[in-house]
């Protein structure tokens, strides 16, 4: 994580989640997150792809320069940015990953600025992950970026973690070591693999063995 808060909104998810791959919506306590919440979203899936915001902090709205409650998280992205958002947001949804993605924002006088944005999975009523939980934050600690709205933004990088592990430690489990919630055999080798997308090539990573790399078309 490259900011305080992801840090902190992560380590408090994985406290709440346990060892299941996703905690219930009504698990999350504002209180105990309450000094960054104006910094923190949730989005609700609406088949067959959308993903509308049902809350979002007064900083995340301010950076907008719009209120974004109601609005598809989605929407104002480049067409290939759409797209990959949306394989991302369901790899999420399918398979209870994580996501840290690096955006690159614009103003309309051209100033430029990067924010971490990090999205978790959540549940919502019975078993399907229907909820995510995140974040958007300006890398940068200074107040330039509190001044005005962005108006045009872009992925430079996007990491996913199968399944919800975790950042800090992804490393290949024991083979003996019985897992809580096994993925089904097509999806194994997702297991201990990390996505890395930069500058329009993406990355699966493979800790101590190999590496896979995928241009996308």
């Amino acid at each position: 994580m490259r900011t305080k808060t992801n840090s902190k909104l992560y380590s408090y998810w994985n406290e709440v989640r346990g060892t299941r791959t996703a905690p219930r919506r009504f698990d999350i306590e504002p209180a105990q997150i309450a000094d960054i919440l104006s910094e923190t979203f949730i989005l609700e899936f609406q088949p067959p792809n959308g993903y509308r915001y049902r809350l979002a902090g007064t900083q995340i709205c301010e950076n907008f320069g719009r209120e974004l409650r109601g609005t598809n998280f989605t929407d104002g992205w480049q067409d290939y940015d759409r797209f990959s958002l949306q394989r991302h947001l369901t790899s999420i949804r399918k398979l209870g990953a994580i996501a840290r993605i690096l955006m690159e924002g614009t103003t309309r006088m051209g100033v430029k600025s990067n924010f971490e944005i990090l999205i978790l999975p959540l549940r919502h009523n019975g078993e399907d992950i229907n909820r995510f939980l995140g974040a958007i934050v300006p890398i940068e600690d200074d107040d330039q970026t509190r001044l005005w709205p962005i108006v045009e933004y872009r992925i430079v990088e996007t990491e996913l973690t199968y399944p919800a592990d975790g950042f800090e430690d992804i490393s290949p489990a024991p083979v003996e070591e019985a897992q809580p919630e096994p993925q089904p055999p097509i999806l194994a080798h997702f297991r201990n693999a990390r996505i890395v997308k930069q500058d329009r090539r993406q990355f699966r990573v493979y800790d101590g063995g190999l590496s896979d790399q995928q241009k996308e078309t």
